[in-house]
């Protein structure tokens, strides 16, 4: 089956291939190598192997099996330098690992940082623990690492680090991007109507600095997140927290030596020490050949988790801006999802509900069709929410309705608050280049969201009004869903404001500490039916046809970008167009949580 699936996608990347001008030789030598390596269906696990980890690519919620992974491999393909990786499949590999008599321990082999959030980190960090527990080693090694990578890398039973290499070790920094010199050069006015003093999503149109409010949430959650990272960092390494915080002032960008000195790693030396580590912990002699086992064919390995069972927990991802339309890479669909839950509902056979939420909200329409639909899932059947990395504003709106919310103590949440904004862009055209409009209308106020026309004073109240009713929905729905005794007490703890997870939970705006595999047990136990279950994830990831596609596409439209004549103008535009949303009512928290 896997070759017909790389003879198919080899077929396709030649044809589109061509569309596109990447020369043939290289399709279909890529095809020819991508049947032959793919020849079985499944990968076979050599006796005493090691899992060979190195977390490069950026670790998803959920993604498909592509079969055009094995046709490019870790080849840059269209702008993508490797493929996405689902966190479910690098956690149960990790647990699938533990079991397998083959697998005699894990090689994280790290560089530089893990490109997810700390949540996510902290879930792959607590299967690594649970692996050692059953006596099998962990080992990490590194050239290049920053607070991230450390992360994980100390839940190891050692940690080897070059001589010469580069840790970053200097605490945690959050750096928000402002656009408001930038409009008042383009002469672009935002027009925005928000409620809530710590909504910091719409600063930067109209700020060039964070607001004291902001400041002061963000000091808060990523302090909050920084103790978190020193707690854990602590107790793995057998170290004092607070000489690990003071460590942080000094040592900055240290190198191997220092940071053996320091006790942050157990060795420097090269990667040759590491693998002489752990040919001794099986029993080998350096002169020995190890056997390693990519992460990325380890999960292709046959699994054991109960594939058969009538019983399954339906786990239904919303990850990325929350938007009407269907689900695609960064964007939480409306329509996939309520489909999704709508399927899961009905399904007999599905006992359970879990809404995974890594997302920082975006439509208020969209949200609240997705939250319309969670009701009726509850009336049916258990559903709990598991908060990821982020489940901020929309994605806290939508959390709201279930029976129970699961969040880690890093997770970034609240932010229940809400804003719309419209685009002033008159002056802009007529000063810049010198177009300009005139109107005709049936009624009063036709041209509203019109970026070319004024708002009126009144229209001007109208859309403040409009935005303050989105609040107290918003308000409502926690309340109701929360168990708040008024909107009063939700009030003095939304206002747009930021909460880290575990503060979150002693506001009662989650209910319990837990990753998503804690919520998929409590599901099922709440269900009825303990451990006979599957988990099956939805809504479905692009396919890989799809995907490939939409690669072709974009690498077809970069290439006629680069033809075109005013190409650096156009580019220009894009570069502002990614920055702003359109007109519209939004619950979305800032859509950069990237802290380092």
């Amino acid at each position: 089956m896997k070759f017909f699936q790389s003879f198919l996608a080899s077929l396709l990347a030649v044809i589109v291939g061509i569309l596109v001008g990447i020369p043939l030789i290289f399709i279909v030598l890529g095809g020819i190598l991508a049947g032959i390596a793919s020849g079985g269906d499944d990968v076979t696990v050599p006796s005493e192997s090691v899992l060979h980890m190195k977390l490069e690519a950026p670790i998803v919620e959920h993604t498909s099996t592509n079969p055009f992974d094995d046709l490019f491999g870790d080849v840059p393909t269209f702008g993508q330098s490797v493929v996405d990786m689902g966190l479910h499949n690098v956690v149960k590999s990790i647990e699938h690992a533990a079991e397998d008599e083959k697998i005699k321990g894990i090689y994280l082999n790290l560089n530089m940082t893990v490109q997810t959030g700390w949540a996510n980190l902290s879930t792959i960090r607590e299967a690594l623990i649970d692996f050692k527990s059953t006596g099998k080693f962990v080992y990490a090694y590194s050239e290049m690492m920053d607070e991230k990578a450390y992360y994980v890398a100390s839940a190891a039973d050692s940690v080897f680090f070059a001589s010469r290499g580069m840790m970053e070790f200097n605490g945690l920094a959050s750096n928000p991007t402002f656009l408001k010199g930038m409009l008042d050069k383009l002469e672009v006015t935002p027009k925005v109507f928000k409620v809530g003093t710590f909504k910091s999503a719409v600063e930067p149109y109209l700020r060039k600095d964070m607001s004291p409010a902001n400041r002061e949430q963000t000091e808060q959650y990523i302090g909050s997140i920084w103790n978190t990272f020193l707690s854990d960092v602590a107790i793995s390494r057998k170290m004092d927290q607070p000489a690990l915080d003071e460590l942080a002032n000094s040592f900055i960008l240290g190198d191997g030596t220092g940071a053996e000195k320091s006790g942050l790693v157990d060795r420097a030396g090269t990667e040759e020490d590491v693998y002489n580590a752990m040919k001794a912990a099986i029993g080998k002699e350096p002169s020995d050949k190890l056997s390693l086992i990519t992460l990325k064919k380890y999960m292709k390995a046959p699994k054991s988790e109960n594939p058969f069972s009538a019983n399954k927990i339906a786990v239904v991802v919303a990850e990325g801006t929350i938007s009407s339309g269907k689900s695609s890479s960064g964007t939480a669909g409306s329509e996939s999802i309520v489909k999704a839950l709508r399927k899961a509902r009905k399904d007999p056979s599905v006992k359970g509900i879990v809404l995974r939420v890594n997302s920082p909200g975006g439509s208020a329409l969209a949200s609240n069709v997705i939250s319309q639909e969670i009701k009726l899932c509850s009336e049916k059947k258990p559903i709990v929410a598991s908060m990821g990395d982020v489940a901020a504003s929309g994605g806290y709106y939508i959390s709201a309705p279930c029976d129970k919310i699961f969040a880690q103590p890093n997770t970034i949440t609240g932010s229940i608050g809400i804003f719309a904004v419209l685009w002033d862009a008159v002056d802009a055209l007529e000063t810049n280049i010198g177009v300009t409009f005139d109107e005709v209308e049936t009624n009063p106020s036709a041209n509203i969201i019109n970026p070319f026309y004024k708002l009126s004073s009144g229209e001007e109240d109208f859309l403040q009004a409009w935005t303050n009713r989105g609040y107290s929905d918003f308000i409502g729905v926690v309340q109701k869903g929360r168990g708040f005794a008024d909107s009063t007490s939700v009030d003095n703890i939304a206002q747009g404001r930021v909460w880290i997870g575990a503060k979150a939970q002693e506001l009662k705006l989650v209910d319990e500490m837990g990753n998503l595999y804690d919520a998929i047990r409590y599901v099922a136990d709440q269900a009825g039916i303990g451990n006979e279950y599957k988990a099956t994830f939805s809504p479905e990831a692009e396919s890989p046809f799809e995907d490939l596609l939409g690669q072709m596409g974009q690498a077809y439209q970069d290439k006629m970008m680069a033809e075109h004549p005013l190409r650096k103008e156009l580019k220009a535009v894009e570069g502002i167009k990614k920055h702003l949303p359109t007109s519209g009512l939004y619950m979305m928290a800032q859509d950069d949580f990237d802290i380092k």
